[in-house]
């Protein structure tokens, strides 16, 4: 069996190891291009790598941020990871990939990212030939949270709702959409705030009208870092003011107003005839007695609004609301026939109290004149005079009833 000669093997060695250092002397520390974006609690990893692919297993390894001045973050030599100089507030959140160093691979692994961790990052490399390789890496930390939606009242016909979402990094931009995606108009601009730790809040307000989904959307998103996010909230009919009781309030306005006009046209015809023979206290029970049957209308409506108004949706249908204002219309309906009746009686009762009036004073004139004819006229006439003055006064009275 033939061997290698010693002085082959020695040269073999050191043609390995000369073809190593100027590989290792040509090669290069190569970062990302662009900056590294990731949010608070994540975990990230800054690329850092030698190219061409060499093994750096057995190079110094150094990453540090620059804050101004440089803070150890992770650092390897010798074979092994030694952190016995590194920052607190990096313990046991770094690491390397140790398993890709034989390919140049020396990104680091950076877990629990917080809002303090963004800044400069250098990756350095101690080459076996004692030069330095160095690149930097740019880490950008954002912050977001889920926009929170709640119902803040009604204004005009519409619902007022409320958008907040506070931990965001940096400052977002709110919108209000509807089912379509269409950007709703807000009820003025959005509000901020940040609070100690340097986080923003944000909230706005938008009144929506009643639609056929009733569904919108609070839209929170950051540009900067390239995050949305977005809360849908579906808005019961019931709690949209229904146009339904301005037609009801504007029936029973007008209700209202016809018995006002009926009791007060009622008291002035009483207060301007000649003979007071309709009590005042019949007339203020008559003019109490509308009055109520208006108020009983407006509190039974106001009832009803208010039971629709509480409960849900699909227990009190729109078709019983609609049967109930239907009812309320027919009963403020027969009250309103029942008080022009009570009137027309009142006057029917007024025009034969006058009547009855009159013919007792044809009958006290008949008399009176019966008397002076046996005191002035002779004994032979006064039979017959009696006699004329009674037909007479028939004949008067039955002319007066014929004129009624």
């Amino acid at each position: 069996m033939k061997t290698f000669p010693t002085s082959a093997a020695w040269c073999l060695g050191i043609l390995f190891i000369s073809v190593s250092l100027i590989t290792t002397g040509s090669s290069e520390v190569v970062g990302p291009a662009d900056r590294v974006i990731t949010l608070a609690g994540d975990d990230i990893i800054l690329p850092c790598s030698l190219k061409p692919n060499i093994s750096a297993e057995d190079m110094l390894v150094e990453w540090t941020r620059l804050n101004p001045k440089a803070e150890n973050v992770h650092l390897y030599r010798s074979g092994r990871d030694s952190n016995v100089e590194q920052v607190p507030s990096y313990r046991r959140r770094t690491s390397l990939f140790h398993e890709e160093l034989k390919n140049g691979n020396v990104s680091l692994k950076l877990t629990r990212v917080t809002l303090s961790d963004a800044g400069s990052y250098r990756c350095f490399i101690l080459t076996l030939t004692s030069q330095e390789k160095e690149t930097t890496v740019q880490l950008f930390v954002g912050a977001v949270s889920q926009p929170v939606i709640s119902i803040d009242g009604t204004k005009g016909w519409g619902v007022v709702l409320k958008c907040e979402s506070g931990g965001w990094f940096p400052e977002p931009e709110m919108e209000w959409l509807d089912s379509s995606g269409t950007i709703l108009p807000a009820d003025g601009p959005p509000e901020r705030h940040r609070d100690s730790e340097g986080l923003y809040a944000v909230r706005r307000h938008v009144t929506v009208n009643q639609t056929d989904t009733n569904r919108f959307t609070c839209r929170v998103h950051q540009q900067e870092i390239n995050h949305l996010k977005e809360t849908e909230i579906h808005v019961p009919d019931y709690l949209f003011p229904s146009r339904y009781w301005l037609i009801v309030g504007l029936l029973i306005a007008a209700a209202v107003v016809f018995l006002a006009a009926s009791a007060i046209s009622f008291y002035m015809w009483i207060k301007y005839t000649e003979d007071d023979v309709f009590p005042k206290s019949l007339l203020g029970l008559i003019v109490g007695l509308l009055i109520a049957a208006a108020v009983g209308v407006i509190a039974a409506s106001a009832g009803v609004y208010m039971l629709s108004k509480h409960i849900k949706d699909d227990v009190f249908p729109k078709l019983q609301v609609g049967l109930i204002v239907g009812l309320l219309a027919a009963g403020a309906a027969v009250g309103l026939l029942a008080a022009s009746a009570g009137v027309i009686g009142v006057y029917m009762w007024r025009k034969h109290t006058e009547a009855d009036g009159l013919q007792q004073q044809l009958k006290l004139a008949q008399k009176q004149i019966g008397e002076l004819c046996v005191k002035v006229c002779p004994g032979v006439f006064q039979n017959k005079l009696l006699n004329i003055n009674n037909i007479m006064g028939f004949f008067y009275s039955f002319q007066f009833l014929l004129s009624d």
